[in-house]
């Protein structure tokens, strides 16, 4: 009997050996919690040399990680591609919560459409999740960053991998509504030649100046979107961030920042809430009954100009948008 069941054993085992060998695994795999097929996703067909390391989000532990790398493409044009994905609240404590925070935004963010709680440029994206996924009163968000070159792909990984951790975590069925035309849409919101035609430095007279003064092409500036609820945009020197601007309404981005501002004006005169420091500004304030952020964040490649002092040009970038938008003044002259 003990014979007949080694050898019932040994012809399954030996059948399945088979079928891998001619057909390839019984299951497939599928990588970041689930979120994408063998060929789904960032990969496509021929991907290969894959590596893999996840920490999935669950009810109980609801932060993860994945990060995927590979090679794609054929010959001359294949190159190393990897893909990092986050889920988790960020940190709590003030300081450390701003620095990540100004992580998110690079300067040249495009909002998602359809007021999603979102934004992505070519390489990076973030979403905040409904606030049934908060976690001990803060927003949970995703996060992706890639070597990727086309926003609509990057915004299409980050709402996938978002709904994803929504429901592994149980939090939510999925993470925002979908908006129809999804990569169109994506591709209207980077409307950097919106901002002011013709004018340098985001379309904020004050920056401009600066950055037309400068040598020819030692400060650029590069716009993300200009909406109502979000605008962003960027000034290098010599291609390295100088500066970095942030305006948003949305009220689930808005949420990242709560408890970051006080209960104070910035400086005498100001009608908001929040702080100027010589490396960057933080204030939170009703505009056209709307709560609505605005940051500033300077970078490795400052000039030592008022061009990056968040003293003497953030008020200019605030005047403006404030203008733009329909927001009463936020500090007097």
């Amino acid at each position: 009997m003990l014979t007949g069941a080694l050898a019932v054993a040994a012809l399954v085992a030996a059948l399945v050996a088979l079928w891998q060998t001619q057909f390839g695994p019984l299951t497939r795999p599928d990588y970041c919690w689930g979120t994408w097929a063998q060929d789904g996703g960032p990969f496509h067909a021929g991907a290969t040399h894959r590596t893999s390391s996840e920490r999935a989000p669950t009810r109980r532990h609801p932060s993860g990680h994945c990060a995927l790398s590979w090679r794609g493409g054929h010959g001359p044009k294949a190159r190393d591609q990897r893909l990092d994905v986050r889920y988790d609240t960020g940190p709590e404590p003030a300081d450390e919560r701003r620095t990540w925070l100004a992580g998110l935004f690079t300067g040249g963010d495009s909002a998602l459409p359809g007021g999603l709680p979102g934004f992505v440029t070519a390489a990076s994206g973030s979403l905040v999740l409904p606030q049934t996924c908060d976690v001990k009163g803060l927003p949970s968000v995703l996060t992706i960053s890639g070597t990727f070159a086309d926003t609509a792909e990057t915004a299409r990984l980050l709402l996938q991998a978002a709904d994803r951790a929504a429901r592994v975590t149980g939090c939510a069925p999925r993470a925002a509504p979908r908006p129809g035309a999804l990569p169109a849409a994506v591709a209207y919101a980077a409307r950097a030649a919106a901002i002011a035609p013709g004018t340098a430095g985001c379309g904020i007279p004050a920056l401009g100046r600066e950055v037309r003064s400068a040598p020819a092409g030692r400060l650029t500036d590069r716009a993300g979107s200009l909406q109502d609820d979000f605008q962003t945009c960027a000034v290098a020197s010599d291609s390295t961030w100088a500066a970095r601007f942030t305006m948003t309404a949305r009220p689930r981005i808005v949420a990242l920042f709560a408890g970051l501002t006080g209960d104070g004006p910035p400086a005498r005169g100001w009608r908001a809430h929040g702080r100027i420091t010589p490396d960057g500004a933080l204030v939170t304030a009703d505009c056209a009954g709307r709560t609505t952020v605005f940051t500033m964040r300077s970078g490795p490649a400052r000039t030592g100009t008022r061009l990056d002092d968040p003293r003497e040009v953030f008020p200019d970038f605030v005047d403006a948008v404030a203008g733009r938008i329909g927001c009463a003044p936020l500090h007097s002259a």
